[in-house]
């Protein structure tokens, strides 16, 4: 699964023999902070006239590629999407391709939409520490474009970790991070309201499941559970899907039998898992010889 955020540090206005170093240290740090998937953070821009604030050689070329890197990838991940989606169990293959061990249609797209996202998410992040923004001046229109193309990549990672995992930690922390450095983005701030909302049960919520569901119906109506939060009982041909009510450990379960080939719901149980009681205060022991003085 693709990691998030990438972190884009603020530069400190200098003398113009200071400036570039600065900026090679911005580049260094956005690079590091691709590897370790930290947190976009940027300030605002200072204007700069300096020749090298100019568009570099190359830039227009770089620029037109991710244009049309970002509009095949979202046309991939519609395609994916029409096929079921990053997180959707794969189609049994025709025997032929079992046995060579060819992929699925859907699993050689979602491989190309993956390398394709990691891709222009590095090239991305590297146009963007090319033309630093500086601070105290507004965003030129295209770092601005390209910031904003790196936040909606981000809002897809997180879309990927619901989809695949049921991780709506991991989502908001990818769209908290990402806040911090396009921090006037409106669909961020929407979408970690819906993860923040989604990320513990509510009654009201849980109260959408019923019996007889399948596990797809389920996953519509509640949501994907947390892949760690699914449990499988082979001695008893059940599969509980437990969902977290609050951070102490509640949690609610949806119960499934297999029926026909098919999971399907049996039972709904709002209280499967009551939040663990802290243990007992031991007393302490009476000494032999009565108070003692320290």
């Amino acid at each position: 699964m693709r990691q998030g955020s990438q972190t884009l540090a603020p530069a400190t206005p200098a003398t113009p023999t200071a400036q570039r170093p600065r900026r090679r240290a911005l580049a260094a740090a956005l690079v590091a902070a691709l590897a370790a998937a930290a947190a976009l953070a940027a300030g605002g821009c200072q204007a700069d006239p300096e020749p090298d604030r100019q568009p570099r050689l190359g830039a227009e070329a770089e620029w037109g590629w991710l244009l049309a890197a970002k509009r095949r990838l979202d046309a991939e991940r519609a395609q994916l999407e029409a096929l079921g989606g990053a997180g959707a169990a794969s189609a049994p293959p025709p025997p032929s391709a079992t046995a060579a061990g060819a992929p699925s249609p859907r699993d050689r797209l979602a491989r190309e939409v993956d390398a394709l996202a990691q891709q222009l998410g590095r090239r991305l992040v590297a146009f963007i520490n090319a033309n630093p923004p500086m601070e105290g001046a507004p965003l030129a229109a295209r770092q601005l474009a390209a910031i904003r193309m790196k936040s909606d990549e981000e809002i897809a990672a997180a879309h990927e970790f619901i989809a695949r995992a049921g991780d709506y930690r991991r989502a908001c922390e990818i769209y908290e991070a990402a806040l911090a450095g396009d921090p006037q983005n409106q669909r961020l701030r929407e979408e970690l309201a819906r993860a923040q909302a989604a990320r513990y049960m509510s009654a009201e919520r849980f109260s959408r499941a019923a019996p007889g569901m399948t596990a797809d119906q389920v996953r519509a109506a509640l949501g994907s559970p947390n892949a760690h939060d699914v449990r499988s009982f082979a001695d008893r041909g059940v599969v509980g899907w437990f969902y977290p009510k609050d951070s102490t450990g509640a949690a609610a379960a949806v119960w499934f039998e297999r029926r026909a080939g098919t999971l399907t719901v049996y039972r709904c149980d709002w209280n499967a898992l009551a939040a663990p009681s802290p243990p007992p205060v031991p007393t302490p022991p009476t000494p032999a010889t009565g108070a003692t003085s320290w």
